[in-house]
């Protein structure tokens, strides 16, 4: 029987050694029973954390479904392109997690 999207996430949080608990929501695709780029798992998160869109940034490594899915509902999508392969005007992309921090 295949683990629950919220369970597969807490094993890799665990191999990475980070706690669940720092996360103020997990969502995964069983969480609404839809998965990205589905436009309500984005509202679901925005509604749980009491956020506007435009308050929001979501970072993902799937043009899909990260990026294009967060665009539909106005959250300011960021590519997580770690090979430098998504080379297309426009696209805001971050090739490490840590450059974050530089992103305006």
């Amino acid at each position: 029987m295949r683990a629950r999207y919220e369970e597969e996430i807490a094993l890799i949080l665990g191999k990475a050694n980070l706690e669940m608990n720092i996360f103020d929501i997990i969502v995964g695709a069983d969480t609404i029973g839809k998965a990205k780029p589905h436009p309500d798992v984005f509202r679901y998160a925005l509604r749980r954390l009491k956020v506007k869109p435009e308050e929001t940034m979501f970072i993902g490594d799937s043009m899909d479904a990260d990026y294009k899915g967060a665009q539909k509902v106005d959250i300011q999508a960021i590519l997580l392109d770690r090979n430098e392969t998504m080379k297309i005007h426009g696209l805001k992309t971050i090739t490490d997690l840590k450059k974050i921090l530089t992103i305006s």
